[in-house]
């Protein structure tokens, strides 16, 4: 029987947003059409076709959720799974949506936890999803990838959310929780997202808009001259920041002062980037023609002189670019499919939804 995947990234949604009450915290708007793209390709598969509905990393956007007015820097299994009900609670339609995707048979759904869902690995929110999803007695069904961030797929595909391609949201997947001294098992998250914790969020519900600017750097140069005030205490918070979590708490820490400059340069300057980073990543390994991420909020399609492809599949967040090749640009509700065809050869596009008037347009380039 015929099979698609469906591959979504980025869409962050947060603990929702109260009727003429906005939620600074709240970057996912699109319930209604991700219903719509789901139920689009139910109806066009039919029964008989397989459809992989693959949610490849930042779904939810749980370091935004806090626990009793603070955001928790310490995730217990509890604590990540109050987390996610709050965001399952705040967005029912996409909930039900996906209820109702996976009533049809032969459906089926892959989550690659991102960094800002990295709760996800977690024993309690596995469950609460699938109970939420009524898959409590068909666990088969919706599948955690928590043992590496990649997804394998065996004709020569891989998809990663992205994050370890950047070191500061790089993870120990052997490692992923440590035990505190009270005996309570911890997640073990990387310093930036400590930073989006302690200097993001709270810089965010002053200025709404401030994670959803690319590049950030460009931003902050301008915002100089127009909101010095607020700029500074940004800069000035990320930078003690850094010091304090990549210098001083280390245990050589005399070793990572005279490191300081390659620190500086790993952690902070290869921010920008991160499509030369994946761009490498595909290169490197073997075996491999597609290579399928996230994470950066810029959707890309690039094929390489080896025949190698690159996509990113964007985000679902409204974003504002400040680069010059993209001035201005919505990145739009982008996605990925893969089918194949009569020889079993897959074949990759990356998509705009516009809805089910217009379902989709193919992306031909985008970089």
């Amino acid at each position: 029987m015929p099979l698609l995947r469906l591959i979504l990234s980025d869409l962050h949604l947060g603990a929702g947003s109260g009727h003429g009450v906005p939620n600074v915290l709240e970057d996912f708007a699109h319930d209604e059409r991700f219903s719509e793209l789901l139920a689009h390709y139910q109806e066009a598969s039919g029964d008989d076709d397989e459809i992989e509905l693959i949610l490849n990393g930042d779904i939810f956007d749980l370091l935004k959720i806090k626990i009793d007015g603070v955001w928790p820097l310490e995730i217990t299994n509890e604590i990540a799974t109050e987390k996610l009900r709050q965001c399952l609670e705040g967005h029912p339609v996409f909930v039900h949506s996906l209820r109702e995707f996976l009533k049809g048979p032969n459906r089926r759904i892959v989550f690659i936890p991102g960094n800002h869902d990295l709760d996800m690995v977690m024993s309690g929110p596995q469950q609460l999803l699938r109970r939420y999803l009524g898959l409590s007695d068909a666990p088969e069904r919706l599948r955690f990838i928590t043992r590496s961030d990649t997804y394998y797929l065996p004709e020569g595909i891989q998809i990663r959310h992205g994050h370890q391609l950047e070191r500061i949201h790089r993870v120990d997947y052997e490692n992923l929780t440590h035990t505190r001294k009270d005996g309570a098992e911890v997640l073990s998250l990387p310093w930036g997202s400590l930073w989006i914790l302690e200097v993001m969020n709270p810089a965010k519900e002053e200025r709404s808009y401030i994670d959803r600017i690319l590049p950030l750097g460009r931003f902050l140069s301008a915002a100089l001259l127009f909101d010095t005030r607020f700029v500074v205490r940004f800069l000035w918070n990320s930078t003690v920041y850094f010091l304090k979590h990549r210098i001083f708490r280390i245990r050589a820490w005399r070793d990572r002062i005279r490191g300081f400059r390659r620190i500086l340069r790993e952690d902070i300057i290869a921010l920008g980037g991160f499509d030369e980073a994946a761009a490498r990543a595909l290169k490197q390994v073997r075996g491999v023609h597609t290579l399928v991420v996230g994470h950066s909020h810029g959707p890309r399609f690039r094929m390489y002189a080896d025949n190698k492809l690159l996509v990113n599949t964007g985000t679902w967040m409204k974003m504002i670019n400040l680069d010059l090749r993209y001035l201005g640009q919505d990145s739009g509700l982008t996605y990925a499919t893969i089918s194949y065809d009569e020889q079993g050869s897959p074949i990759t596009h990356l998509r705009r939804w516009y809805g089910t008037q217009q379902p989709s347009e193919l992306v031909p380039h985008a970089d």
